[in-house]
């Protein structure tokens, strides 16, 4: 059986593909040089949305909170649940351009 040898195409550099000047990834101590820097004036880097957790405790405590919800469900118990309905209701009544 005779080998096909087919014709090895010359590099055209980048062409049609997307690229960085490789210069723009000297690694420096705190990250890339000449990447942009982050400042937002909208947003502050000390602004909390206050939603944490913020230790492994409260991870856990959170998530034991949780389990002791799904448990009382499992038996039978619902009333720490809202249906979708009802939390869909709750939203209209709080923010009424959400309709």
């Amino acid at each position: 059986m005779d080998e096909k040898k087919y014709p090895i195409p010359e590099e055209e550099g980048n062409v049609g593909m997307a690229s960085e000047p490789v210069a723009e990834y000297k690694a420096t101590g705190s990250g890339y040089e000449g990447t942009v820097v982050d400042d937002d004036p909208v947003m502050s880097d000390a602004y909390d949305p206050g939603i944490g957790p913020y230790t492994m405790e409260e991870l856990n405590a959170r998530i034991d909170e949780a389990e002791v919800f799904i448990e009382k469900a499992e038996k039978g118990d619902w009333s720490d649940w809202v249906t979708e309905e009802q939390s869909r209701a709750n939203l209209y009544s709080k923010y009424p351009w959400l309709q």
